[in-house]
């Protein structure tokens, strides 16, 4: 009987050697390249705008723009209505954008990490060149439009709760940050990789991106669901990640502690995942480019 069981633990434990080896490969690199990664983040970012003549600017207008624009639909077009927390006064407005702001801002992830790699053919081909940086750079366009949002909905929660809502946001927005960059990145090297060997993945990722805003809690409460479609709200792990941002921004507080354990299982899986398929899959690369 011991001998079965020895193999079986072996093989086990060397799994997850494994995927805790590539997961520190890869955050050692990163650190290591810290430099490097920040310039090369700087470099994408002033390329999306310079690239069309556009001021850098434009970083800071064009999502300030959007949430304007929301506020005005959610307030004067279509105003809705959401029963706020008991003392506090925040409004629909904020409960919408709580959940707009990450939606926009995974979006551009999943989107631009679809072509971090196949979209730098000849610089995966300079096998000196650290790769893992190719799909961590392309977070800082989202993040930035992510921070400027951000910063405009704080603001509005500001006004209109008088301050109140302020000391939870002081420690529940890092909390948000830190775990939404550790679902971002892993998020990027996952798709990143998964584009280098299947191409059809960025048809699927559109036609996710397409109907995920009206799939997830965002535009409405779970509650005026019919009960018949709720298993779809709650089959995604992406819900828990909007219920998370709803609870600290709208909500003031952990409301749903259930939500926040699945969304820290669910990035940290992602994150090592992520780390070990790029990892492992990286010096293949040129082979499919």
């Amino acid at each position: 009987m011991p001998s079965r069981i020895e193999p079986s633990f072996g093989a086990q434990h060397s799994f997850l050697t494994a995927y805790a080896r590539s997961t520190a490969d890869l955050v050692r690199t990163a650190y290591d390249q810290r430099r490097l990664l920040k310039a090369l983040a700087k470099r994408d970012l002033s390329d999306d705008y310079v690239a069309h003549r556009l001021s850098m600017g434009w970083t800071l207008v064009q999502p300030l723009f959007l949430m304007l624009v929301y506020l005005f639909i959610f307030t004067a077009v279509y105003p809705a209505r959401v029963q706020a927390p008991l003392g506090l006064a925040t409004d629909a407005t904020i409960y919408l954008l709580s959940g707009i702001i990450p939606w926009i801002t995974l979006s551009q992830v999943m989107g631009r990490s679809l072509v971090s790699v196949v979209g730098s053919s000849n610089i995966v081909k300079q096998m000196a060149f650290p790769l893992e940086l190719l799909p961590l750079k392309t977070l800082a366009t989202p993040l930035l439009f992510g921070a400027v949002s951000l910063v405009f909905l704080v603001s509005y929660s500001a006004w209109i709760t008088g301050g109140a809502i302020i000391p939870v946001y002081l420690w529940g927005i890092p909390l948000l940050v830190s775990l939404s960059l550790v679902l971002y990145a892993g998020i990027a090297l996952l798709l990143g990789t998964v584009q280098v060997f299947a191409r059809e993945a960025r048809e699927f990722i559109i036609m996710f991106l397409n109907i995920g805003l009206f799939i997830h809690p965002i535009l409405f409460l779970p509650g005026a669901v019919p009960r018949a479609v709720r298993p779809v709200i709650y089959a995604s792990p992406f819900s828990y990640y909007i219920f998370c941002w709803q609870d600290i921004l709208f909500f003031g507080g952990v409301e749903r502690v259930w939500a926040w354990c699945i969304t820290a299982a669910f990035a940290g899986a992602v994150f090592v995942l992520g780390a070990r398929l790029f990892v492992g899959s990286k010096p293949h690369f040129g082979d499919f480019l």
